[in-house]
């Protein structure tokens, strides 16, 4: 429960942005990247897959490490599907595989690569 409730609190829905970092050829490539990081708690990981890497507090990021394993969630296990994407933009649906609501993430193309509209200090 706390995972969502930090998933939830550190999501952002944003408009723009520009990013560094490789992000992913796909919807659902990008937010496994980014649920892979922050299972490890890893700053540069997480940096490198989301839309606005100024706007991630690592310290945060530090926290939320292994919180989807205690929550019972296999990452390797996780259902992912995303919507047909419209000029660039697409939502990703996720099925953890436990009895939690499912997530849901928007994602970016920027330069050709998918990445995750994510804010971990909102």
């Amino acid at each position: 429960m706390r995972l969502l409730v930090a998933s939830a609190a550190l999501l952002l829905v944003a408009a723009c942005g520009s990013g560094g970092g490789a992000g992913s050829g796909s919807p659902e490539g990008a937010v496994s990247d980014l649920m892979a990081a922050l299972e490890k708690g890893s700053c540069t990981d997480v940096k490198s897959v989301v839309v606005t890497p100024d706007d991630i507090d690592c310290e945060m990021i530090g926290t939320l490490k292994g919180d989807y394993a205690a929550d019972g969630v296999d990452l390797d296990a996780i259902e992912l599907s995303a919507d047909e994407p419209v000029d660039g933009s697409a939502t990703v649906t996720v099925d953890l595989g436990t009895d939690e609501d499912d997530q849901t993430w928007q994602v970016q193309q920027v330069d050709g690569s998918w990445k995750v509209l994510f804010d971990s200090e909102a």
